[in-house]
């Protein structure tokens, strides 16, 4: 299986458009941990910020969701069995769509199109600067609820990592699958499962 991935990771690169080497992500806010969790928060429906997020804080919080945080089989959240994660980061922004590389912590340009407006009919979602989707692998991964677990401890993460660097998030299921689907050029064994917008 690990194999396979690799195989299909190899395939995914040669075909994709424009990569973008990312800032080193940022590993020491100044806060405890247990701090971040006292104000860890949804951001308001209403009110929902529009800044913009920049690349550095953008690094840091997709290092967070899914990074290597040590040696060959170490990732920011527990995936059984020491196997790459098999719930996939992409980063909508208004310049286009990109698939988080975790394994060399860059971005790959799958769209060059703003297709916010595919992945959902919130407003207050599509006005962000970025989007983070989250997409199951169900070839990596044949069992369902392990992806619900990994995608919750991923978001986890983006929250604590986003109120260490002071931006906005919210964990939501509504979204557009056949959009995503479509837009981000998913495989058919590819499952949308969440979005976070993320703003300042």
């Amino acid at each position: 299986m690990r194999k396979f991935y690799w195989v299909l990771l190899a395939v995914f690169l040669a075909l994709a458009g424009a990569e973008i080497k990312l800032p080193k992500p940022r590993i020491s806010s100044g806060e405890g941990i247990f701090t971040l969790l006292e104000r860890r928060a949804s951001g308001p429906r209403a009110g929902f910020p529009a800044g913009a997020v920049s690349d550095s804080e953008l690094a840091t919080i997709l290092w967070a969701a899914t990074g290597r945080n040590r040696n060959s089989s170490g990732w920011t959240v527990p995936v059984g069995m020491g196997r790459p994660p098999h719930v996939k980061v992409y980063a909508v922004k208004n310049d286009g769509a990109f698939l988080y590389d975790w394994q060399n912590h860059v971005l790959l340009e799958v769209n060059t199109k703003n297709v916010k407006a595919e992945i959902t009919a919130d407003d207050f979602v599509r006005n962000s600067p970025v989007i983070l989707v989250f997409v199951a692998d169900t070839a990596a991964n044949k069992r369902a609820e392990l992806d619900n677990i990994l995608a919750g401890a991923m978001s986890q993460n983006v929250y604590l990592a986003a109120d260490a660097l002071g931006v906005t998030t919210r964990y939501l299921m509504t979204l557009n699958a056949g959009g995503i689907r479509r837009e981000l050029k998913l495989n058919t064994t590819d499952m949308p499962l969440c979005i976070m917008p993320l703003a300042k």
